[in-house]
């Protein structure tokens, strides 16, 4: 009976096998009728990889999977991934908060200095509420007993000191509220556009919300950007971000520039010393290291942590391989928990393959500029074995055509995908 039942169990496995070969054939044969004459993407320069862990050598797609490719978002793959490894998902930004003067009578003879320290939050646009941040901000006051304050409220983000802009992004890039190149201390949240991002409005705000409804501590003087003096500041307290993980999920859900550019600035000064974004994106090869990809990485190009440069160049393969390394390491849940699933809400993918019936088993980033549609990422197994988890990275750049038209094919490719580790 034993012998029945494990002879039974081997043709079982042999169907399961043979059926999930034909799955990945025919997946490989709707990517290449695409590259034909006369495809879609015939004119496009595009590339497609496809396997699961359990044996990453045996690729269940491979089409034009070593050509570098414009990435655009999916380059806050490696970006947030390499984050998590060099910090860990419970590391937190500091903003440090201090005075000159004295304290007399529950009155600062003095000014008040917010001393940013790279919090991408700060009046986070996801969702917009000012009031918990500034909340913290004032118990920072409160506790040390200033009612009033008799100076100025002083911004200081010198914690980043790179580069105010990105040379490689476009005008547009730069005029959205996330294409900002990060400062110490930025306040990203609803503004008027007479009122600049950086020190001076996260200042402005806090001085305002102080002295409105919200807040019960009379600001006599200005606020303003500034840096540090030689005189000596009395230190009062420090508020810290939200974790890691949760800026990373920020930067993966909703495909937000200036988390993944922190990320990157912020690797900078761990491995570089700086935050120039020569330094930056070297420090990115850097934190490769302990996925074994540190060297290989250098066969791509990293020029920003957002994909908003087209300088950025990745193949399918290499980053098919990172992924592989990520689900293999210590911060695996975190990252995996950090890419948005399609059809969801909270995220970028809302959308995308809808009336997929396996699409809450498929964890991806895309990525998106003119010309440029990229999808990469996770489907798990219907199994629930991690071994079978299938790593895809899908990629096109230098198409002119219908966008529609090519989303539903790519659409079409991940969902048949999908269908073989159901």
């Amino acid at each position: 009976m034993k012998r029945f039942w494990l002879i039974t169990l081997a043709i079982l496995a042999a169907g399961i096998a043979a059926h999930a070969q034909g799955a990945a054939s025919a997946v490989q044969s709707k990517a290449a009728a695409l590259d034909a004459p006369g495809g879609l993407l015939e004119s496009s320069n595009w590339g497609f990889k496809a396997f699961k862990l359990a044996d990453t050598q045996k690729s269940l797609v491979s089409l034009n999977a070593k050509r570098r490719l414009v990435p655009a978002s999916n380059m806050k793959l490696v970006s947030t991934g390499a984050a998590l490894l060099a910090f860990g998902p419970e590391y937190r930004f500091e903003t440090r908060f201090a005075h000159s003067g004295e304290i007399k009578d529950s009155v600062l003879c003095g000014d008040l200095y917010i001393i940013g320290g790279g919090d991408p939050l700060i009046g986070e646009l996801f969702p917009y509420l000012p009031g918990r941040e500034f909340s913290a901000w004032q118990k920072v006051l409160d506790d040390a007993g200033i009612r009033r304050i008799e100076g100025d409220i002083v911004g200081d983000g010198s914690y980043f000191k790179g580069e105010p802009r990105h040379g490689d992004w476009s005008m547009e890039d730069h005029r959205t509220k996330d294409g900002v190149v990060p400062r110490g201390l930025t306040w990203r949240g609803r503004m008027e556009d007479s009122v600049p991002d950086g020190p001076y409005a996260a200042a402005l705000y806090f001085a305002e919300w102080l002295g409105g409804a919200n807040g019960h501590i009379q600001v006599c003087g200005n606020a303003m950007s500034g840096s540090l003096p030689d005189s000596l500041l009395h230190q009062i307290g420090t508020v810290r971000s939200a974790p890691l993980r949760e800026i990373a999920s920020v930067a993966n859900h909703w495909s937000d520039n200036f988390c993944a550019e922190t990320l990157v600035k912020a690797l900078g000064l761990k491995y570089r010393g700086s935050d120039e974004y020569g330094a930056a994106t070297t420090a990115l090869h850097d934190a490769l290291a302990p996925l074994g990809l540190k060297d290989r990485s250098y066969g791509m190009r990293f020029a920003d942590g957002s994909g908003l440069s087209r300088k950025n160049y990745i193949s399918p393969e290499f980053m098919a391989d990172f992924l592989a390394a990520m689900a293999r390491s210590r911060v695996w849940k975190d990252y995996l928990a950090s890419l948005p699933r399609p059809g969801m809400k909270d995220g970028t993918l809302t959308a995308r393959l809808k009336d997929c019936p396996d699409k809450s088993r498929i964890f991806m980033k895309s990525g998106s500029m003119n010309g440029v549609r990229c999808y990469s990422g996770y489907i798990l197994s219907g199994n629930g074995r991690k071994e079978d988890t299938i790593v895809f990275s899908l990629m096109v750049n230098n198409y002119v055509g219908n966008n529609s038209r090519l989303n539903t094919s790519l659409d079409a490719l991940i969902a048949a995908l999908a269908e073989i580790n159901r």
